[in-house]
């Protein structure tokens, strides 16, 4: 018996940590996941965090299911990992939600799967692992439903929400050998992510994107000059 569910990425427009407020956009970059269950005990994956795999696994369906089952997932991505591209917000949302779609094929259900209980699940599994610092609310969101979001994420509210223009790309570089540094340090310019967090609001995404971009680079030293080459030739907005 197996299931499988599909998302898609995202991009920052607004970094939440600094605020605790965020936004971001869905990509058409995809991931799956297929949650199979069979006689046999313990949980697997073909890759990934597999302690974060199980706690997801584990919030969803009952221990008196999986005691003397063998839970198997696989999971086949198009996102690049490590990039921004909320690759785990992605993956966290395919599996709940495909273990939520066995759950009712085992007790024969047939009700519609709540969307926002999805969510939540796999964003209490992104904070109980440590993958997330504040839950990735707006991250879970965009690649669930695509679109523009902006959210709080730590009251997990949808401050607006909506649909992207089908025309709108996203032009993404992967810079090779370049390492992340401590996000925690975007605290430092919080009152600034604020004005960002409002433009957003506002519905000014990608001004709320330009501003963000300039504060992540400053504070996190990342060149800005492919960003500022970006808007000088043409890009609605651009970040680091």
């Amino acid at each position: 018996m197996k299931t499988r569910a599909e998302m898609h990425g995202a991009i920052s427009i607004v970094n939440a940590i600094p605020t605790g407020k965020g936004s971001t956009l869905g990509i058409a970059l995809n991931v799956s996941a297929t949650v199979s269950i069979s006689v046999g005990e313990g949980i697997s994956a073909n890759t990934g965090d597999l302690n974060f795999i199980a706690e997801i696994v584990n919030r969803v369906i009952p221990r008196d299911i999986i005691k003397d089952k063998h839970i198997s997932i696989e999971i086949r991505s198009r996102i690049p990992m490590g990039y921004g591209l909320k690759s785990s917000s992605a993956v966290s949302n395919a599996i709940a939600l495909a273990c939520y779609k066995l759950l009712d094929i085992i007790r024969g259900n047939d009700d519609v799967i709540d969307d926002m209980k999805v969510i939540n699940t796999a964003v209490d599994a992104s904070l109980a692992s440590k993958v997330s610092i504040t839950g990735a609310f707006d991250d879970a969101c965009a690649c669930y439903f695509g679109g523009f979001f902006v959210t709080d994420n730590y009251a997990r509210s949808i401050i607006r929400h909506e649909r992207a223009d089908d025309n709108l790309y996203a032009v993404i570089l992967l810079p090779l050998g370049v390492r992340r540094k401590d996000p925690t340090r975007l605290k430092r310019l919080a009152r600034y992510f604020s004005y960002a967090v409002d433009l957003a609001s506002d519905g000014y995404y990608y001004d709320a994107m330009n501003l963000n971009g300039i504060l992540v680079s400053s504070v996190l030293s990342i060149p800005y000059e492919p960003i500022l080459e970006a808007i000088e030739n043409g890009a609605y907005a651009s970040r680091g």
